[in-house]
């Protein structure tokens, strides 16, 4: 049933001063306003490291030996070869980094880097390297390293932000997309863009926290590293 003080004023013939009133209150109502653009306020090179990520399309395969170099494309620099393309699919950290060194080279942050450079950090960012921290960190290391980027914490992630995190067992490279909440609000998982076997290859993904209420997962939460592209401060 309608609000009987407005349906008398409807079935009444309004007063001029009360029907003034009634139209102005009606052009004071804001209007609606169209939602908001999620990728629209990223910072520095996001929106590119999101736009090169989704470029390479989905699928493709998965290597699931993590045999060759699992990257999309063929990785150059200097005129050198830095990475052949992958064969029998791609896996997360070869995705990872041919985005990465796409946006980098994109953006400049190559200028002056030599090849063997490069090459030091294709290693650290696949953690093919003795020093346990920056196995543990990768990418997350990797950037600040070779100078074209930096480490950030979890509270300032966006996406388009690199993270690698490890499960109970494994380790995952990835683009990061955003966090995933419980109904309580509490972070309880992440969503990415990266090279997985539930994907057949490149594709989107969400995994979960271990003992998460949102969903069944294993990713240690305390073991997330971020990194972030961009010029040296």
């Amino acid at each position: 049933m309608g609000n009987p003080v407005f349906m008398h004023l409807i079935m009444r013939p309004p007063r001029p001063r009360l029907a003034r009133w009634l139209l102005l209150m009606i052009w004071l109502q804001p209007a609606a306003l169209p939602a908001a653009d999620p990728s629209g306020d990223l910072p520095g090179l996001n929106p590119l490291v999101l736009e090169i990520a989704r470029a390479f399309p989905d699928g493709g395969g998965y290597n699931r030996q993590w045999t060759g170099s699992g990257t999309p494309a063929a990785i150059h620099h200097a005129g050198d070869r830095i990475l052949a393309a992958g064969t029998g699919g791609t896996y997360c950290s070869g995705f990872t980094f041919a985005v990465a060194m796409q946006a980098a080279e994109r953006a400049g942050l190559l200028e002056g880097k030599s090849a063997d450079a490069v090459r030091r950090f294709q290693k650290e960012w696949y953690g093919a390297v003795e020093d346990p921290e920056i196995r543990e960190r990768q990418c997350a290391l990797a950037v600040g390293r070779f100078g074209i980027g930096r480490q950030i914490t979890p509270e300032e992630a966006r996406p388009g932000d690199f993270a690698q995190f490890w499960r109970v067992r494994s380790g995952h490279s990835v683009v990061f997309l955003g966090w995933v909440h419980d109904a309580e609000g509490a972070r309880a998982g992440l969503r990415y863009r990266s090279s997985q076997g539930s994907t057949d290859g490149i594709g989107d993904a969400t995994e979960y926290f271990q003992n998460a209420t949102a969903g069944e997962g294993h990713i240690d939460p305390v073991r997330i590293y971020f990194a972030r592209l961009g010029p040296e401060d």
